[in-house]
């Protein structure tokens, strides 16, 4: 893999919002040409333009489609090398979160979630990184989450598939070792986007509602950058966004599992609902 994202492919889904759109504003500032996916178009373009004006030099291509549509997937994986070139670096940051007790998620929406936020991705990686092997060159970047990192509460499929996604990732990072493909896995902690909105209730519709937590925290574009510099910089994970409460939170989780219990519970609102855990 190149040292630096000058002249480099990179395709990033879900770019129409959060750190999928400030990491392709990031990309282009550094040179490199971006694939920019989601499922509407509109705002795809509306990020298009934004990274344009962030560098007149910008190389930049729309790739609309539905990642929990299997055909929709295919077509993607076919297309996205034509049209800016072989990829450097895949980036899967498209996904969806949720709001509702592991009791309260009705099977459906659990496995939906399962679907898109691992199965998914799982089925880009199958499609694009042959590519990458043959050209012994490239990297994925899989976006995680704190909730990757330790079981929060309110979010058991969605943990349940960043833990699988980092899980894989790790596991691809080991088999390739000896090749010149990297494997990058980010665990963002609170950053400002439109996640908590976006998440499903306990019967599988977004909730609309935004979390205070999410509301104040880290800037979007503070995080591509850091992301960026992972991938420039050859690093393999990397945490964003943690702040002390973050931090405190996963040594806990490692270290005293029931004072993690309580506290995280305390954290999402959880110790006035008794039983229903």
């Amino acid at each position: 893999m190149r040292k630096n994202l000058r002249d480099a492919v990179i395709w990033i889904t879900g770019a129409s919002s959060g750190i999928g759109k400030a990491l392709a504003i990031e990309s282009v500032g550094r040179g490199a040409s971006v694939i920019l996916s989601g499922r509407n178009a509109e705002r795809l373009a509306d990020a298009e333009r934004e990274c344009i004006a962030a560098s007149s030099e910008a190389r930049t291509a729309i790739l609309p489609f539905d990642l929990e549509d299997p055909m929709a997937r295919a077509e993607a994986c076919r297309a996205a090398p034509g049209l800016l070139g072989p990829l450097d670096v895949l980036v899967l940051n498209a996904g969806i979160s949720q709001r509702a007790t592991f009791l309260e998620t009705s099977a459906e929406s659990f496995d939906r979630i399962m679907a898109l936020d691992f199965g998914a991705q799982v089925d880009l990686i199958r499609r694009c990184l042959p590519a990458m092997v043959g050209r012994d060159s490239g990297c994925i970047v899989g976006i995680s989450s704190i909730a990757g990192l330790a079981g929060f509460p309110l979010r058991p499929a969605y943990s349940s598939a960043k833990h699988a996604l980092a899980g894989l990732l790790q596991n691809i990072r080991s088999e390739l070792s000896s090749t010149k493909i990297r494997i990058v896995t980010v665990y963002p902690s609170h950053v400002r986007t439109s996640v908590a909105v976006n998440a499903l209730d306990a019967a599988g519709v977004p909730t609309g509602e935004d979390d205070p937590h999410i509301v104040a925290g880290a800037d979007p574009a503070r995080c591509a950058r850091r992301i960026a510099d992972a991938i420039e910089g050859g690093r393999v994970e990397i945490t964003v966004a943690f702040d002390l409460k973050s931090r405190f939170g996963l040594f806990l989780s490692r270290h005293f599992h029931s004072a993690f219990a309580s506290m995280s519970a305390k954290f999402a609102g959880l110790d006035n609902r008794k039983g229903r855990l």
